[in-house]
C-alpha cells in the first residue's frame, strides 16, 4: 500500500472528494485561464505551472503565493481541478464560449523534498527567522514523522524489488488533458525534456543556497497577476 503511488492519491482524493479544490484550471483551444481569471497563452511563462501539474507536485515557485491567499491544502497535499473545455468545442464548433460542457479531472499534487524546504524557510520566516539549524531539524523531522509512510525496519532484497516494481507500475502519468494533442506538439514536448530537466537539475542544486532570498519574485511567472487570482 505504502509503495502504490496510485491507490494512495485515489484514497485521499476520495477522501476529500467534496472538498473544494485548491485551485482549478479551465483549458481552451487557444488560452487557459486560472479560478476563471485573467486568460494566458499556452506559451506564456505562467504556463510553467502545468511542467509541475504534469509531474504531480506542488509549484515549488508559488508556495509564498499559496500561502498569503491562504490556498487550502489537504494532508500537505493539493487538489486541482482541470477543466477541459477543448473537447466539447472540437466535437460542436457552434457551442457558444460560455458554454458549461466540458470534461472535468481532480488531481494531487504531492510535496517533495524541495517543497519542504520551501516551507521550512516560509516557517521560519514567520518566526522572526530565530530558528537555530537543530530547531529546523526538528521540524522537518515532525514534517516527515506526519506525512512518510511506515518504515521497513526488517528489509528484504525481494521485497524491496516487489516495492520498487510496484511504485514503478503504479506511477502516475501526464493527466490526460495536459497530453499534446498533435503529433508534432508530441515530438516538440521530447526534444525539450532534456533541457527541462537540466534547468530543473541546475535549480534544485541552487535552492539550499544559504544567500537565496526565499522574497525574491521567480522570473518564471507573474506573481503579481496570479496573485490577483487567487485572491
Amino acid at each position: 500500500m505504502a509503495h502504490n503511488f496510485t491507490r494512495q492519491s485515489n484514497e485521499l482524493l476520495d477522501k476529500y472528494a467534496l472538498a473544494a479544490a485548491s485551485l482549478t484550471l479551465q483549458l481552451y483551444p487557444d488560452y487557459w485561464t486560472l479560478n476563471q481569471g485573467s486568460k494566458f497563452l499556452y506559451n506564456s511563462p505562467a504556463a510553467a505551472i502545468f511542467e509541475d501539474i504534469r509531474a504531480y507536485r506542488i509549484p515549488v515557485d508559488l508556495l509564498e503565493l499559496f500561502d498569503a491567499a491562504k490556498v487550502p491544502f489537504y494532508e500537505g497535499c493539493m487538489i486541482v481541478d482541470l477543466q477541459d473545455h477543448r473537447v466539447h468545442k472540437a466535437k460542436d464548433k457552434r457551442a457558444p464560449d460560455d458554454s458549461k460542457s466540458y470534461e472535468c479531472s481532480r488531481i494531487l499534487l504531492r510535496p517533495n523534498t524541495e517543497s519542504l524546504w520551501a516551507d521550512l524557510c516560509l516557517l521560519n520566516q514567520k518566526a522572526g527567522s530565530k530558528w537555530t539549524d537543530q530547531e529546523a531539524l526538528d521540524v522537518e523531522a515532525r514534517i516527515l514523522m506526519a506525512t512518510s509512510p511506515p518504515l521497513c525496519l526488517d528489509p528484504d532484497p525481494h521485497l524491496g524489488r516487489v516495492a520498487n516494481s510496484m511504485f514503478r507500475v503504479s506511477a502516475p502519468r501526464t493527466p490526460a488533458a495536459l497530453r499534446p494533442r498533435k503529433r508534432k506538439a508530441a515530438a516538440m514536448e521530447f526534444s525539450e525534456a532534456d533541457e527541462r530537466e537540466q534547468a530543473r537539475r541546475a535549480k534544485i542544486l541552487s535552492y539550499m543556497d544559504p544567500k537565496r532570498n526565499r522574497s525574491a519574485t521567480p522570473s518564471c511567472v507573474d506573481l503579481k497577476l496570479l496573485s490577483k487570482l487567487l485572491t
